[in-house]
């Protein structure tokens, strides 16, 4: 059991991300993102490859590559009719953002929140409740079989006011042994129901995330993927001692005519 779900288009990408893991896992240049397969290394992955996996995919990522490895790809890709949707890069460490974020998770939890860290497995009643919360909020969920993972694989973590889920986010480690990122916890799905936003929810639980990076998965390091229009994210995430690193590019190819994957 998996735990897919969202749109069918999604849930045969997270299919094929699945049951592809082990290729991911031993192929140089090969990240897995989830919800699809991705690249962080183009200079390890032939050309054809990338535009093979994108024409039956309908859509590839790439992540934590160079300005300059953007410059060479990108260009061809959207000569081809495809748009690349970008994200900035943060990243911190543990002397920068796990300094910030043990300053925020420090404080008292307010009165009438709980925290809640393990989920009932892949298809359980708490994971299909983050997936339905994680939808509504307009992100891409992940697969129950991911959002499920203990450290030191991975972390998701729930806020909830008595039944109810008020804010969740999740850490877990994208690249392969191969890649020089092998050692970075990508943090997100960080989202916040709408009655509880603009009250430091999402701080709290992006610190809460950062915190369990570093402590209970061994990161080196952390790093957030924000769009460059969402400030709310961007002041979220250097509160936490993030900073965007301008050496790093991240994108989407998708068809010209596609809605933006997540938000």
């Amino acid at each position: 059991m998996a735990g897919f779900c969202g749109t069918e288009e999604q849930q045969a990408l997270q299919r094929r991300t699945q049951e592809m893991r082990d290729w991911i896992a031993s192929t140089p240049g090969i990240y897995n993102a989830g919800r699809f397969i991705g690249v962080d290394d183009p200079d390890r992955v032939p050309e054809p490859l990338i535009e093979e996996m994108l024409a039956r995919d309908g859509l590839i990522g790439f992540r934590m590559i160079s300005p300059a490895q953007a410059d060479r790809i990108f260009p061809p890709l959207e000569a081809k009719g495809y748009r690349i949707d970008t994200w900035d890069i943060l990243v911190g460490t543990p002397d920068t953002a796990g300094v910030e974020a043990r300053a925020i998770t420090g404080r008292l939890v307010p009165e009438g929140i709980t925290v809640k860290t393990i989920l009932d497995g892949p298809e359980g009643k708490d994971t299909v409740e983050v997936q339905r919360f994680l939808a509504t909020a307009g992100l891409a969920p992940f697969p129950g079989s991911m959002l499920a993972e203990r450290p030191p694989l991975a972390r998701t973590i729930v806020l909830r006011v008595g039944r109810h889920i008020i804010a969740t986010g999740h850490a877990y480690f994208p690249h392969n042994a191969h890649s020089r990122f092998r050692n970075y916890a990508w943090i997100g799905l960080i989202a916040v129901g709408e009655t509880w936003r603009g009250l430091t929810f999402g701080r709290l639980i992006n610190a809460m995330l950062v915190e369990a990076a570093f402590d209970e998965l061994g990161a080196s390091h952390v790093y957030e993927m924000i769009a460059p229009s969402n400030l709310p994210s961007r002041r979220m995430g250097e509160a936490c001692g993030l900073k965007l690193d301008p050496t790093l590019r991240c994108g989407v190819a998708v068809s010209n005519d596609a809605a933006r994957f997540t938000r």
